[in-house]
C-alpha cells in the first residue's frame, strides 16, 4: 500500500512539475499573453526620441519622421518566438503601406544573445526582405521603458503615441492600427 501511495504522490509531482513548466515557458515566451488588449499607455503622450543605427552604422533617430509620416516602431529580437510569429505581418504591412508609414524594425541587439549577425540571419532565413535597425546602445529600449518584447508602438505624424502594446500582435491587429494612422 506504502508504494502505491508513493508511486501516485510521484506522479502527481511530476504532473505538477509539467504543467509548471509548459505554462512558465508560455509566459515568459508572451505565448500566454492577453491579446485582447495590451496597450500599454492609455493616454496619449508624445513620442520620446531616440537613436538607433541602420546596417551601415548610421544613425537613424525616431525625430527624423516627425511632420513627416506616421511611424511604427517594432521593438523585436531573433531569439524572441511571438516576435517570430508576428514577422511576415509587418513584412506584408510594410509592403501594403510602406509609402504611407515609416516602420522602424528596431532590433534589440545586446551583442551577446542578440547580434547583427543573428538578426539579419534570421531575416535571411526566412526569406524578410525589410530593413531593419540595431538598439546597440539601449536608446529605444531605455525611451520607451522596454521591459518585454515584442513591443509595437504607433506613432501618429505629429509624434502622438495612439497605441503601445506589448505582446505580439495579430495580422487583424496591426492592419487596424496602421489604418488608423493613415486616415
Amino acid at each position: 500500500m506504502k508504494n502505491i501511495s508513493k508511486i501516485v504522490i510521484l506522479t502527481l509531482a511530476l504532473v505538477l512539475l509539467i504543467l509548471v513548466v509548459k505554462f512558465g515557458y508560455g509566459y515568459l515566451t508572451g505565448q500566454y499573453l492577453n491579446v485582447a488588449d495590451n496597450n500599454v499607455n492609455q493616454e496619449v503622450k508624445e513620442a520620446k526620441d531616440f537613436e538607433v543605427y541602420d546596417e551601415d552604422g548610421n544613425i537613424v533617430k525616431l525625430s527624423d519622421f516627425k511632420n513627416k509620416k506616421p511611424v511604427v516602431i517594432n521593438i523585436w529580437a531573433s531569439w524572441c518566438g511571438p516576435c517570430k510569429a508576428e514577422m511576415p505581418y509587418f513584412e506584408d504591412a510594410i509592403n501594403k503601406y510602406g509609402d504611407k508609414v515609416e516602420f522602424l524594425m528596431v532590433n534589440l541587439t545586446d551583442g551577446k544573445r542578440e547580434t547583427k549577425e543573428k538578426a539579419l540571419k534570421f531575416l535571411k532565413d526566412n526569406n524578410l526582405e525589410m530593413d531593419i535597425l540595431f538598439d546597440l546602445d539601449y536608446s529605444a529600449a531605455d525611451a520607451y521603458n522596454i521591459r518585454g518584447i515584442p513591443r509595437t508602438i504607433f506613432i501618429d505624424k505629429d509624434g502622438k503615441i495612439v497605441y503601445d502594446r506589448e505582446g505580439a500582435l495579430t495580422n487583424e491587429m496591426l492592419e487596424d492600427n496602421v489604418k488608423k494612422l493613415i486616415k
